[in-house]
This record gives structure tokens, C-alpha cells and sequence, in this order.
């Protein structure tokens, strides 16, 4: 018999309803906003890693060479005293 029960709306409650189904909707474009805005940041810092990774990498090339040269002068300089 359960089957039978019909609800019945009122027009409170249908106003209600429209009220809640807008401010989901608004809800939904807000949240779309901050998934957009949270991907852009996330790129900027994956952008600013990279470029970070990259100017290491030319550092450690530079103090690489700078080594190297020192040892070939410390070298030079023990095979020709002055």
C-alpha cells in the first residue's frame, strides 16, 4: 500500500527546491573556477621547479668546470714553479 502514498509538494517547498537547485548550480560553477585556478597554479609552480632544476643544473655545470680548471691549475702550477 506504501506504493500508494503520494507526496505532495507545496509551493513553499517547490520554492525552496528552486532556491537550492540555483545555489547549486552557482556552487558548481564556483567549484569549476577553482579547479581552473588551482591547475594554473599548479603550472606555475611545475613551471618555476623546472626552471629552478634547470639554473641548478647550469650552476652545478659552472662549479663543475670551476673544479676542473683549479685542479689543472694547481697542477700546472706544481710542474712549473715560478
Amino acid at each position: 500500500m506504501s506504493w500508494l502514498v503520494r507526496t505532495v509538494f507545496t509551493n513553499e517547498d517547490k520554492r525552496k527546491l528552486r532556491g537550492i537547485a540555483e545555489e547549486l548550480k552557482e556552487i558548481r560553477k564556483i567549484i569549476e573556477e577553482l579547479t581552473e585556478i588551482i591547475v594554473s597554479v599548479s603550472d606555475k609552480k611545475l613551471m618555476k621547479m623546472v626552471n629552478a632544476s634547470e639554473d641548478n643544473l647550469n650552476e652545478n655545470k659552472v662549479d663543475s668546470y670551476k673544479e676542473i680548471l683549479e685542479e689543472q691549475i694547481d697542477i700546472a702550477e706544481k710542474e712549473f714553479p715560478s
